[in-house]
């Protein structure tokens, strides 16, 4: 058990410099590692299940602690803050829904394409011309807040693994700045996801004493990593950003498949 428990922190660790840097909450990493360590534990039909709500509830701990270092460096557009998060909080409620409906297996599925096709995207426009103007459209943000709710309540990530490239890519924000907001939203995007599980009873095949060493060992790992991390990302250059973001979804979306096959 203390042999799980060192490697659910390590874990944490990554998690909380990728929530930091790139703006996904780490559930990319910690998802599947948690879903390795939840077997046996969990029926087999609710392990991604489990593993997802786990992960949300890290995320609002882990993006918090980051958040703090993007705010401190205004590294995120202002404007764009109150339509992506008012968006980020009504999206679980559609995704909670399709959670119920469909299968485990549905799921991953869903979460590894995906990744895929966001990789594809990004690295696809990593050359951006820096010099167009973002776009404010406000419906445009709240809708790509909503987006980033359901995947966030249908998956386990922050929701960041979708909006960062959605922002970049669509609304010729800053990749920098998208992170930044992507960040700060996750919070809400997370806590509502775990609201959303508890009302909806979809949370309660997990027990108090899985969940809790779970996420403590995670979570405090995260604490440790995560501002150093959007350090990282405010110090870097775009394009090695979007390099790495993609190779990281890459290696993700692969994996995830291969563990279903």
């Amino acid at each position: 058990m203390s042999g799980e428990i060192f490697i659910l922190f390590l874990t944490g660790i990554v998690a909380g410099f990728l929530s930091g840097f790139l703006g996904i909450g780490g559930g990319i990493v910690t998802v599947p590692v948690i879903i390795y360590f939840l077997e046996g534990k969990v029926p087999d039909e609710n392990l991604f299940l489990a593993a997802s709500t786990i992960s949300l509830a890290v995320i609002i701990f882990s993006a918090a602690n980051a958040s703090l270092k993007h705010i401190k460096h205004k590294n995120f557009y202002k404007k764009a803050l109150i339509p992506i998060a008012l968006g980020s909080i009504i999206g679980p409620i559609p995704g909670n829904y399709i959670c119920y409906v469909i299968s485990d297996k549905s799921r991953i599925i869903f979460f590894a394409a995906v990744i895929f096709l966001l990789a594809i995207k990004i690295l696809w426009f990593r050359n951006q011309d820096e010099s167009v103007k973002a776009n404010f459209n406000f419906w445009l943000m709240l809708s790509a807040g909503i987006v980033m709710g359901m995947i966030s309540s249908m998956t386990g990530l922050g929701g960041g693994a979708v909006l960062v490239p959605m922002l970049t890519v669509f609304l010729h924000f800053d990749i920098k700045k998208a992170i930044g907001i992507s960040t700060i939203v996750m919070i809400f995007t997370a806590a509502s996801g775990i609201i959303g599980r508890a009302i909806t009873g979809i949370s309660s095949y997990l027990s108090w004493d899985v969940f809790v060493p779970f996420f403590l060992a995670i979570t405090v790992g995260t604490l440790l990593s995560a501002r150093l991390g959007a350090t990282v990302n405010i110090r870097s250059k775009s394009k090695n950003v979007k390099v790495f973001a993609a190779t990281l979804y890459f290696i993700v979306a692969f994996k995830m498949i291969y563990k279903i096959l």
